[in-house]
């Protein structure tokens, strides 16, 4: 494992060196998550939401075709809040795997 140096500017921007960029194949479309971990932080990248596509299909159910506009967006709403909510166990459960107690 490499150590790398990365700069905060005064903005409150971090540059990451290129060769880490590009060893995690970041870009500037790439999203990351930061958090504080037993004073570290640690960089999580996020999925593209076009690489999302069709991801939330299970979760719409007897889709009717002929719904209103208004239904369609409660619909989808309703989708994307039980897919976050899975995700986000999911991460918690990760989070809860990686704790070590001493």
């Amino acid at each position: 494992m490499y150590m790398y140096t990365a700069t905060v500017t005064s903005q409150g921007q971090i540059t990451i060196p290129a060769q880490l960029r590009r060893e995690l194949d970041l870009d500037r479309a790439t999203l990351s998550i930061t958090k504080n971990n037993r004073g570290n932080i640690e960089f999580e990248k996020v999925p593209d939401f076009l690489a999302l596509g069709g991801s939330l299909n299970k979760y719409a159910k007897n889709i009717n075709k002929e719904l209103t506009e208004d239904e369609i967006i409660k619909k989808e709403k309703e989708a994307v809040a039980e897919a976050v909510a899975e995700e986000y166990k999911k991460t918690l459960k990760r989070m809860s795997d990686e704790i070590i107690i001493v």
